[in-house]
Order: structure tokens, then C-alpha cells, then sequence
């Protein structure tokens, strides 16, 4: 028995209290929560480097080669092209065409002939503007607002696992004073025995005594399962099984109210500055924006000039200038999509907007609550004071035979009922508390 004990307390001993910091340890990427959070973010990451393949460098090559019966040729073409963000292009290339080509008026000399070109877009280049630099300009952008959403899941899964942690903790403590509860119920059920088998009291005495024990168990497997419960949910979190968890920890008591006092307008201004969700916005409405500057390109042709010089082997060199011009007569698109846009971006000003109205609501609801809830853990601590002197005059007076059980029991449970009343005023405190940084936009230290 010796030895149990001592085995017992050694690994008692050798466990890890759990505090909050060592959650850290299990929110990385390897857990799926955390994973789910940011994965759009490493998708929109990748997706960056996609868009950045329109400034690729591209090798094209084309060979023809007929045998009609009126006419026979030739073609060999090998092209360079390399677009540049401006949206001019630049073409390098060899060529060779024998015999007629029906297609085009091209004719080489026997070794062909080098070419070097640049196509100039005129309207795109003026604007800075072309659909190359608007989808690199985009996936940036997206990459950039991805960020600060998975910056906002992170604050919500945090805030989650926080009160499921502070939750698990409360009803640790909980499960405690239930069985402190039963196990007094039990000694008394001792007494009661000796008292009536002495004849100080009635048989009666027993079986109340015994109804009482009965009653507590049942308040302890309720309060059990609640605490099963919520062990499964935070351990969910962590993605760690429960006999893991138990064989390297133990958990703390109910953290006590940290004081901290905070005027409504400093957290307004924390919350405007860093909450993710508000950025989020930001980065929206400069989407919209750079489509708004691609669609302004509608409103002028499409107008390109493209110059090419060529070095013939046997004919020597040449140039060639062409204009290409495409102008729609009528511009419903370009309207159209320009009061599309605008409407856009109008409604994220208003969301925006009303996130921040709903933001001095919250946090001026959070703060107040706080502050009462302050006030009134400061009075169930003094009310804890005052019940437990009189459960215990009430004990005395049951052991000198001048209280009963039921007195004695209503003394209990209603020291109990205020002892669970404190430590949910702890609970809400600190669920307060971690609404109030969810709000303020903090992602949470550890």
C-alpha cells in the first residue's frame, strides 16, 4: 500500500500544471482548426505566383508545309515573346517561308530571315494600365487581404479556445466543491448513526441523512458529466486525446479577475487600428479600385502599335509599322461596370461603417459589464465570508442537538450556491475579458 502511494504521488508529481500559455504548444499548423484558419491564405500565396506567369517569357513555334496542285510552300517560324508589366511586348524570332503562302505575303531568301519587334498597346501604356497588371495587381491583393481573414479566424478560434479552457476550468472547480459537499454529507451520516444507535436521536435522522448523500451523488455525476463534456470540447481544440492529456497534466484552479482598466475610446482606437476584419475591407475596396482603373481603359479604343525590323541573310534588312484600332460605338459595358464598381465600393463604406458602430456598442456593453461584474466578485467575496461562519454555527448547533439535518443541509447548499456564483462571476469575467480583446482585434499572447 506503501508503495502505491509513493508511486501515486511521484507521478503527481512529475505532471505539468496547464496553464494557458501552453496552448500555444498545440495551436500550429499541424492542428486542423489552425490549418482551416489559414489555409486560404496559402492558397491565395500560391495563387500570386500563378498570375505573375502572364510576364512569362513564351517560345512559339509554327511549320507548314502544302503540296497542292497548283502551288507548294514552306513556313518555319520561331518566336521569342516577352510581355512587360507596362503592357508592351517584345518579340525575337527566325523565320523562313519558300513557295507561296496563302496566308500572308511573307517571302524569305534560302537562309530566312531575323526579326526583333515591340508591340505597344497606346491607351494601356498611358493609363498604366493593361490586364496583365491588373491580374498580378489583384492576386496581390487578395493575397494581402487572405492575410488579415486568416488573422480574423485566428482571432475567433483563439477567443474559442479560451473560453473553452477557462469553461473546462469552472467546472473542474465545480466537480471539487461537489465532492467536498458529498464527502461531508457521508461523515455526518457517521454521526447520525452513533447518535441514533445511542438514542440521542430518531431512526428518521438516518434516513435523512441518507437521502442527503443519495441527492449529492446525483449533484456530483451531473456536475461530472458537465465537466466531461467540457474536457472533450477543449481537448477537440488541441487535438489531443483525453489519457494524453491527463498523463502529462493537471489543470489549475479558476484564474482570478485581473484588473485592468481601459476607457472606451483607447479601445475603440486599439480595435480601428488592428482589427483584421476592418482591413479586410481595405483591401476589398482597393480591389475594386484597380478593376475600376482596368474598366476606365473602355472608355478608349483599343490602340496598338507594333514596329518590327527584319534581317533578311540574302536580301538584307527591313522594317514594318501596324496599327491595330478596336472601338465599340456603343459603351454599355464601360457604363455599366463603372456604376457596378462604384456600388461596391459604396457598400463596403457602409459595412464598414456599421462594423464600427457595432464595435462602440459591443466594447461599451463589454466594459460596463465588466466593471459591475468587478463590483460584484468583490461583494460574493465578502457574502462566502458570512455563509460559511453560519454553516458552521449551524453544525455546532446540529452536533449539540439543537439544529436537524435539514437546517443543516439548506446552511450547505446555499454556501455551495454561493461559492458556484463566485466562481461564474470568474467565468464571465474572463470571458469578458477575452470578448473584449476579440473585439480590440488582438491576436492573443500567450
Amino acid at each position: 500500500m506503501v508503495i502505491l502511494l509513493v508511486i501515486f504521488s511521484q507521478n503527481a508529481l512529475s505532471k505539468e500544471i496547464f496553464q494557458i500559455e501552453k496552448i500555444a504548444k498545440y495551436l500550429t499548423k499541424d492542428n486542423p482548426y489552425v490549418y482551416t484558419a489559414l489555409g486560404q491564405q496559402y492558397i491565395d500565396e500560391a495563387r500570386v505566383q500563378t498570375a505573375k506567369g502572364v510576364f512569362d517569357t513564351k517560345l512559339s513555334s509554327k511549320y507548314d508545309k502544302k503540296d497542292y496542285p497548283v502551288s507548294e510552300g514552306e513556313f518555319f517560324d520561331l518566336t521569342l515573346a516577352k510581355p512587360i508589366e507596362n503592357g508592351t511586348e517584345f518579340l525575337m524570332g527566325y523565320r523562313k517561308a519558300e513557295g507561296t503562302q496563302e496566308y500572308n505575303n511573307i517571302k524569305t531568301g534560302d537562309e530566312g530571315e531575323f526579326r526583333i519587334g515591340i508591340k505597344v498597346p497606346v491607351f494601356a501604356l498611358l493609363n498604366d494600365m493593361n490586364f496583365r497588371k491588373y491580374s498580378v495587381g489583384t492576386a496581390s491583393l487578395a493575397a494581402v487581404q487572405s492575410k488579415f481573414e486568416a488573422e480574423n479566424n485566428l482571432r475567433n478560434l483563439y477567443a474559442s479556445v479560451f473560453v473553452s479552457y477557462y469553461t473546462l476550468l469552472y467546472y473542474h472547480e465545480l466537480v471539487k466543491l461537489e465532492k467536498t459537499l458529498l464527502n461531508r454529507a457521508k461523515k455526518r451520516y457517521h454521526f447520525t448513526q452513533k447518535r441514533v444507535h445511542s438514542g440521542n436521536l430518531p431512526k428518521v435522522a438516518l434516513l435523512e441523512s441518507k437521502q442527503q448523500i443519495i441527492n449529492r451523488k446525483q449533484r456530483l455525476l451531473m456536475t461530472e458529466n458537465s465537466y466531461h463534456n467540457a474536457f472533450q470540447i477543449f481537448l477537440k481544440y488541441l487535438n489531443v486525446r483525453k489519457h494524453n492529456f491527463n498523463s502529462k497534466y493537471n489543470l489549475p484552479s479558476l484564474p482570478l479577475l485581473r484588473k485592468n482598466t481601459m476607457l472606451l475610446q483607447t479601445a475603440l482606437d486599439r480595435a480601428l487600428s488592428k482589427r483584421p476584419d476592418l482591413k479586410v475591407l481595405k483591401y476589398k475596396k482597393m480591389k475594386l479600385d484597380l478593376k475600376s482603373d482596368l474598366n476606365a481603359l473602355s472608355q478608349y479604343p483599343d490602340f496598338s502599335v507594333s514596329v518590327y525590323g527584319v534581317h533578311d541573310v540574302k536580301y538584307g534588312n527591313g522594317a514594318k509599322i501596324a496599327f491595330n484600332f478596336d472601338f465599340p460605338l456603343e459603351r454599355r459595358g464601360y457604363e455599366g461596370k463603372k456604376v457596378e464598381i462604384q456600388r461596391g465600393i459604396t457598400q463596403l463604406e457602409e459595412k464598414q461603417h456599421r462594423l464600427e458602430l457595432d464595435l462602440r456598442a459591443n466594447l461599451t456593453n463589454l466594459l460596463y459589464s465588466l466593471d459591475v461584474l468587478s463590483q460584484n466578485i468583490n461583494n460574493v467575496q465578502e457574502e462566502i465570508g458570512l455563509v460559511e461562519k453560519l454553516e458552521e454555527v449551524e453544525n455546532k448547533k446540529y452536533r449539540l442537538g439543537l439544529s436537524n439535518l435539514f437546517q443543516v443541509n439548506q446552511r450547505e447548499m446555499y454556501t455551495l450556491e454561493v461559492k458556484q456564483k463566485q466562481l461564474e462571476y470568474y467565468l464571465n469575467a474572463l470571458r469578458i475579458q477575452q470578448d473584449i480583446k476579440r473585439e480590440m482585434g488582438e491576436l492573443f499572447t500567450f
